[in-house]
């Protein structure tokens, strides 16, 4: 039976940065790193917003990108 084992994780904050030239957005990536396997996606979501608060950006979407190893 194969095993996943939690190596680390990130919590990615991806912002609206204004428009180019064709009016389309542009968009910039922050990135938390070092997460453990304990927080619910509840508690990574009040994080998230709580750090968006603190920018005049516009928060336009959160990810949780996880690294695992599979045995």
């Amino acid at each position: 039976m194969a095993n996943i084992n939690f190596i680390s994780a990130t919590l990615r904050l991806k912002y609206e940065d204004g428009y180019d030239e064709k009016n389309e957005p542009i968009f910039t990536t922050k990135s938390y790193r070092n997460l453990n396997n304990t927080h619910s996606a509840d508690d990574l979501l009040a994080v998230a917003h709580a750090i968006a608060s603190l920018s005049s950006q516009t928060l336009s979407s959160i990810a949780k990108q996880e690294t695992s190893d599979i045995s």
